[in-house]
């Protein structure tokens, strides 16, 4: 029998169940390679931390996202590329505006981040945890990206871009999305949702707003182009752009890690004016799925 043919509860759980199997088999796996390379189990241990936490990230990435979906959409209906739409592509314009999105949505990605950390508590229990979260994951990304060869960036890029950009997508728009979807019988429900796991399984509160937003806009990407390719493009270009705007920054001698989007001369104008943009762009990525613009391969 097939998945599609059991309730929505038992697919939730079948979904569940294999991401924490992926997620306990390839970090196991993470763990035993580095311990055999660098004799420690810890990844900040190593002689090379961050060749370690490239190879760990890159493994936790897969079993934790790209195995469980792809198992997740076979035991749908026997097809690896089916039901999370990986076997079509989206019209070029839509594509074109992605491009375009790729670039303007970053100001304003950055204007709400100020706005995310400006609004959260900053004393207290709770602000302790979240920043112990914070400086967690800040610590990790902080090794990674504090590399400046072109090497290390290429490395950053396929991993934490394309690498990453892939696996979420697969899992996120490619399996929660249609199967929250279903459910609600509802896309846009299905859409919110994914979007609020979506940030809320990044751990990173001072970043939760924007990340939902951005969430949201590859959950539309998905249904309005019916393809998964469209939000992989969106998601991999965002990511990239982030590391190498992060990249030239610190080669200028910029604190990345204290500097806020408005601490920059002309940020408020530059966020609007870009704003103003995104939004015709997705209205014009609306337009199109109105009008019926999207096939299969």
């Amino acid at each position: 029998m097939k998945l599609q043919e059991k309730s929505y509860l038992i697919q939730l759980v079948v979904l569940m169940l294999f991401m924490v199997g992926g997620m306990l088999i390839f970090n196991s796996l993470g763990e035993l390679i580095i311990l055999l390379i660098y004799h420690t189990p810890s990844i900040l241990e190593a002689s090379d931390p961050v060749t370690a936490i490239r190879i760990t990230q890159a493994l936790a990435t897969v079993g934790a996202f790209l195995l469980p979906s792809l198992l997740f959409a076979y035991c749908q209906d026997r097809q690896w590329f089916n039901y999370n739409l990986a076997n079509r592509h989206a019209p070029q314009s839509m594509v074109n505006m992605v491009l375009i999105l790729s670039v303007t949505l970053l100001p304003v990605v950055g204007l709400l981040s100020s706005f995310n950390q400006h609004i959260m508590p900053q004393e207290g229990a709770v602000a302790d945890f979240m920043r112990n979260l914070e400086d967690a994951a800040d610590q990790i990304l902080g090794l990674v990206t504090s590399q400046r060869s072109s090497w290390d960036l290429i490395c950053n890029i396929l991993i934490f871009a394309v690498l990453a950009g892939i696996c979420e997508e697969f899992f996120f728009q490619g399996a929660l999305q249609p199967l929250l979807t279903n459910w609600s019988k509802n896309p846009h429900i299905g859409i919110l949702l994914t979007a609020l796991i979506f940030s809320a399984l990044h751990f990173q509160f001072y970043g939760f707003i924007p990340r939902f937003l951005l969430g949201i806009y590859l959950g539309y990407l998905f249904y309005w182009s019916k393809s998964l390719w469209l939000p992989i493009l969106a998601h991999v270009l965002h990511n990239a752009l982030s590391l190498i705007i992060d990249y030239t920054l610190q080669g200028r001698g910029i604190d990345t890690d204290s500097l806020q989007y408005t601490d920059v001369r002309g940020s408020i104008p530059v966020a609007a004016t870009c704003a103003l943009v995104s939004a015709m762009a997705i209205v014009f990525l609306w337009r199109t799925y109105r009008d019926g613009e999207t096939y299969d391969v």
